[in-house]
């Protein structure tokens, strides 16, 4: 645990991220929490009034976890997209659909509070796209042969839709081992160029 002393040298960028970081550890252990501000400031080891410094209310607070949870995906497909190495598309394709679903079924509040409320209505920087963001590394895809050419942007919305059902199912009981197979036939089947199966 960091000292009283040490925290009083953090930068305001960086006592700010472990606030929010503190709020994603709370909302994805599911906990049940009566008071979030508190909760937060006693998981980040901050003072309550530390919260207020950066962050009018709760809801605020959301939109930057948010923000964060939203910037991871967009970040991964942005550099897929902009790789200038070989990619097997095929296997990152699975693992971000995968991780996709695991997020969304993870028990706990993560995925509903910022998914699910009056927080996903809040705006939203152009940068954090994540339907654009998979359209760019699937046009990557296709101009590297990878994948079949289809509108790109419908073919994210359409995967998005499919990972987001997929963990809403996996959350209310299914089996997710049989939801990611069915993701990757449908992938397959529906993405692959003509040719050998991959």
């Amino acid at each position: 645990m960091a000292t009283s002393r040490s925290r009083r040298r953090l930068s305001p960028e960086a006592r700010r991220n472990e606030l929010i970081d503190a709020a994603i550890r709370l909302l994805e252990s599911g906990q049940e929490v009566t008071n979030w501000v508190q909760a937060v400031t006693a998981e980040a080891d901050s003072a309550k009034g530390t919260f207020y410094v950066y962050f009018s209310s709760w809801e605020e607070m959301l939109v930057a976890v948010r923000d964060r949870v939203l910037r991871g995906y967009v970040d991964r497909y942005r550099q897929l997209a902009e790789s200038t190495g070989p990619v097997d598309w095929w296997a990152a394709l699975d693992a971000e659909c995968a991780a996709g679903v695991d997020t969304i079924a993870r028990p706990g509040g993560i995925h509903d509070a910022v998914l699910h409320s009056n927080v996903a209505l809040a705006p939203m920087d152009e940068e954090l796209d994540m339907i654009a963001a998979l359209a760019a590394a699937l046009r990557r895809g296709m101009a590297d042969g990878a994948f079949r050419p289809v509108d790109p942007h419908i073919a994210a919305r359409i995967l998005f839709t499919v990972v987001h059902a997929a963990g809403d199912a996996i959350a209310a009981g299914e089996d997710r081992r049989r939801w990611l197979e069915t993701i990757r036939d449908l992938a397959r089947h529906w993405l692959a160029p003509p040719g050998p199966a991959n």
